[in-house]
């Protein structure tokens, strides 16, 4: 996402409101926007945490499938088995340590 830009004033008021500046670009992120700026409402609380749930859900899904990558393109996908997840660990492990 785009970082919105913060006048000195802003950080002044965001500051004395315990606003961080992260939770600004949330408030962008997951607010309606209105006149001149953006309001979270409890139904955008209530759309984002129904959406992270199905995000981690997919995520769920993902553990165990591995992807096989050459030239920038996936040439084949599986579902590693847990032999298979050590191994894969192992020869990353061994690889990141010789090349330190």
């Amino acid at each position: 996402m785009n970082s919105i830009g913060i006048t000195k004033h802003a950080a002044a008021r965001m500051s004395q409101r315990s606003i961080l500046p992260n939770e600004a670009e949330l408030i962008v992120l997951i607010g309606t926007e209105v006149d001149d700026g953006y309001l979270v409402r409890e139904k955008d609380y209530r759309n984002a945490e129904q959406g992270l749930k199905q995000l981690l859900q997919s995520f769920r899904r993902l553990v165990g499938k591995r992807l096989v990558v050459r030239n920038g393109q996936i040439v084949t996908a599986y579902r590693a088995s847990k032999t298979r997840e050590r191994g894969l660990l192992r020869t990353g492990r061994d690889r990141n340590h010789i090349e330190r």
